[in-house]
């Protein structure tokens, strides 16, 4: 019901907040968010065929601050859960959110809250040009095929893994409109922390002279499957494309990496809550482990706390914030993700807020880890 509720709220304030067109960016409004259109030969598109687009919000910070936001929204990974696409009806009805995006839902801009509001006077980064990378082809912003599949009904369907494309496309549009960005901060939630994280090293490339700053924030899936299912499934062509090969724990085989392919003055964050509402349930399909889901969320936990304790110990300039904010007594869950939300503004741990923590960094060029007690 919750759920339900909070989608219904989305589609009322859709009506007030529906992106701005404008037929260039010079043009454009500052604090609006604006959808950007691509070219026919750009060649992008979403899972089921739909439209992609971007959408981009103007500062009053010239062109000097930038932060590219690499959007979330689930995973698939064979003919099963590319068949299982989430949709509102779907949510309403069932409560379920499993297991991607297959195209750019039309309520997207009233759920960017949080750190991607830059005209609230609280944030820290007010005023920053941000521009928003939907997400909407279930393959983390690395695939780079079109799958035909059958459901469990024996109909067939196209799976566009197209997030490659849509990502150069994407990067390309940035690149033409913001010339020199003294700092960027190279963000994501959920699946696109993992975008984020991947596609920094061509970001970095793309601008040498601006200070880096990339953070995923609720990005973590542990799974032996991994590359399989990212050269074999997506054919994303992993090592040719980034440069590295990736292990089961995803994420830290990508900070890994980065730290050896981002400028040496780059910092790498990292945000998790403690007992992850998805990410755990995501991990269990992914293992296909059909354990008891209390027992597999602490299992999901550890290995999360023993990932980041390694990555603190052996990667250079890594730092994490975990916290067990929001944790319910009854489920023993903490929040999913809290950088696009209103968490960002009251996430707190050891004293120190969620949105300091970041704000340290990437402002003040402040450095550290919050939530130690928990990295054994």
């Amino acid at each position: 019901m919750l759920i339900s509720g909070v989608l219904a709220g989305y589609v009322y304030f859709f009506i007030l907040e529906k992106p701005a067109e404008p037929n260039k960016w010079d043009a454009a409004e500052r604090y609006v968010w604006n959808k950007i259109k691509f070219d026919q030969d750009a060649q992008v598109i979403s899972a089921d065929g739909s439209e992609y687009y971007l959408l981009a919000n103007k500062g009053a910070a010239a062109e000097d601050k930038l932060i590219i936001f690499f959007s979330g929204g689930g995973v698939a990974w064979d003919a099963e859960t590319a068949a299982q696409p989430i949709s509102l009806s779907h949510v309403m009805k069932n409560g379920e959110i499993k297991y991607y995006f297959p195209n750019i839902p039309f309520f997207k801009v009233s759920t960017l809250g949080g750190l991607l509001e830059n005209n609230n006077p609280d944030n820290p980064f007010k005023d920053w040009n941000i521009v928003y990378i939907p997400y909407s082809t279930g393959d983390l912003h690395i695939g780079n095929e079109s799958k035909e599949y059958t459901d469990a009904k024996g109909k067939p369907f196209t799976m566009r893994y197209n997030g490659q494309t849509n990502t150069r496309a994407a990067l390309e549009w940035i690149t033409n409109h913001f010339a020199e960005p003294e700092k960027i901060l190279i963000a994501g939630e959920s699946a696109g922390g993992f975008g984020a994280a991947f596609w920094a090293p061509e970001i970095a490339k793309r601008y040498p002279n601006a200070r880096i700053y990339q953070y995923s924030d609720g990005s973590y899936l542990n799974a032996d499957r991994w590359p399989d299912i990212i050269d074999n499934e997506w054919k994303a062509n992993f090592a040719e494309t980034f440069g590295y090969e990736v292990h089961g724990d995803l994420i830290s085989s990508v900070f890994e990496a980065n730290r050896k392919l981002l400028p040496d003055n780059a910092v790498l964050l990292q945000s998790n809550t403690l007992y992850d509402e998805l990410l755990f349930d995501f991990e269990k399909d992914l293992n296909d482990d059909d354990s008891d889901d209390g027992e597999y969320i602490d299992l999901w936990s550890a290995r999360m706390l023993q990932s980041a304790g390694e990555l603190s110990d052996t990667v250079p300039g890594y730092y994490y914030y975990i916290t067990d904010y929001g944790l319910n007594e009854k489920t023993g869950r903490t929040p999913h993700t809290l950088s696009p939300l209103n968490h960002f503004y009251k996430a707190e741990q050891d004293g120190v807020k969620l949105m300091k923590w970041l704000d340290d960094a990437v402002i003040k060029d402040e450095y550290y880890s919050v939530g130690r007690h928990f990295v054994k």
